[in-house]
């Protein structure tokens, strides 16, 4: 593919033709008749932000065809306070700090600041960072510097080399070669971590970017009985096992083991986290809603926690005492506990209904079960249930998205498994997608 500086100017054209467009939904095509044009229009939209896409990301790889500017690249994505060390793209350029690559962009470009800023707002908020740990954890900020960049996650990657080529990248596996990447936000940029509870590691002695961690995270240790006596079963060094902790009365997450966590490397860490489905009202028991959520970005401090890697292990509440008791005092169905990989808004799920309702049958299917249930006592007993949602709450208001379904915990026997760490394997229609310690504490 062949890339001009006059694609800037193509996407502010495109971008005036779509304001345009925009201001009626239909258009003559003859006598008495009329057109729907609002799928033309977004189709041009999602058309012309792909470009503007591609423009920007040429740009920036051009621009690293400089010391200086890696060498502030570098720095500044150190002092980003989060774990991959990600800039949010457009602040970043607009602030004193990213003056240093904007101005190399807009010398590459030939055009003026003002006309590549809005090139920059046709798109949606955009990530900027090293996502693969080993490029981050060893590039001190040499040339030879990749660039690659993507939209939406099923569509093609396009990447650039530094004289603004584009370079065929596999995006299945990374390259040798340093990569930055530009993808829409999945970050909370507004939720930093603190200086006081992290620490960066592997760093090169401060002369690379390297990994923000927890203050708890930083010691390596070994995986003690968790491997499981797989080769490719062990824990990250950065994710030590921790005995749980007393906390209050609920369900409580121990360990977990994702097999394939439908996140590319070009896209960095995955972002996982454990939701509670089931039905809100007797009069509709097999009516599914969301109804607690568990994750990095929770909104209930005690269901933090952060998966970072294909395992976790720790202590994290998924379903309190209260909402539990509150749960079992309406239903005895069970309710569901599904893993996800979350691109979007976190702790809220957007999806097509109908795709998570076929993947909850084929499981209960194959094993007649598919839910997890209570049952009151000293201690509560958590056993295989049966519920099945038969769609979401509001299904008007649940679109397509690009949140991975990871898989329903199924307890691990009814599912025909069985490990002694374990307690649940995690089931992505009819295919073992890993496993996980459920456990309800008093």
């Amino acid at each position: 593919m062949k890339h001009t500086n006059g694609e800037k100017a193509l996407v502010l054209a495109l971008l005036a033709c779509l304001s345009g467009c925009a201001d009626s939904v239909s258009s003559p095509v003859g006598p008495g008749t009329t057109r729907d044009v609002s799928a033309d229009v977004a189709a041009a939209s999602s058309s012309t932000e792909r470009l503007a896409l591609t423009t920007i990301a040429r740009l920036v790889a051009m621009a690293m065809d400089n010391p200086a500017t890696r060498q502030r690249i570098k720095r500044d994505m150190k002092a980003a306070p989060f774990r991959e060390h990600k800039l949010q793209l457009g602040t970043y350029l607009r602030s004193d700090d990213g003056k240093a690559l904007l101005n190399r962009m807009v010398s590459a470009d030939g055009g003026t600041k003002s006309d590549l800023l809005a090139t920059l707002d046709v798109i949606r908020p955009l990530e900027f960072y090293m996502p693969v740990s080993k490029h981050r954890e060893s590039w001190t900020g040499a040339a030879d510097v990749l660039v690659v960049s993507q939209l939406g996650e099923s569509e093609a990657i396009v990447a650039f080399d530094e004289k603004g080529g584009e370079v065929e990248l596999d995006r299945n596996v990374p390259p040798a070669q340093p990569t930055l990447s530009i993808v829409p936000v999945e970050t909370r940029f507004d939720r930093p971590m603190t200086a006081a509870k992290s620490k960066n590691v592997r760093d090169q002695n401060g002369s690379a970017i390297g990994t923000l961690v927890t203050v708890n995270e930083s010691a390596p240790v070994s995986c003690m009985s968790l491997c499981g006596g797989s080769g490719e079963d062990v824990l990250d060094p950065t994710t030590p096992y921790f005995p749980p902790p007393s906390g209050p009365a609920g369900l409580y997450l121990e360990f977990s083991r994702i097999l394939d966590a439908k996140e590319p490397w070009f896209r960095g860490d995955p972002e996982i986290e454990v939701h509670i489905q089931g039905p809100a009202s007797p009069s509709a028991p097999t009516y599914g809603v969301d109804l607690s959520c568990s994750g990095e970005h929770a909104y209930d401090f005690r269901k933090v926690f952060d998966q970072n890697g294909g395992f976790w292990s720790g202590s994290v509440l998924l379903f309190s005492g209260e909402e539990a008791t509150a749960f079992v005092n309406q239903f005895n169905q069970g309710f569901h506990v599904l893993f996800w990989e979350d691109d979007n808004t976190p702790c809220v799920l957007k999806l097509d209904s109908n795709a998570l309702v076929q993947l909850l049958n084929s499981t209960a299917t194959a094993f007649s079960t598919v839910a997890l249930k209570l049952i009151p006592g000293a201690p509560w007993k958590l056993v295989a249930g049966a519920f099945v949602a038969a769609l979401f709450a509001n299904p008007g208001q649940w679109l397509l998205t690009n949140d991975d379904f990871l898989g329903a915990a199924v307890e691990q026997t009814s599912a025909g498994y069985y490990n002694a760490e374990s307690t649940h394997v995690i089931m992505d229609g009819t295919r073992l997608n890993g496993r996980a310690t459920i456990v309800y504490r008093q």
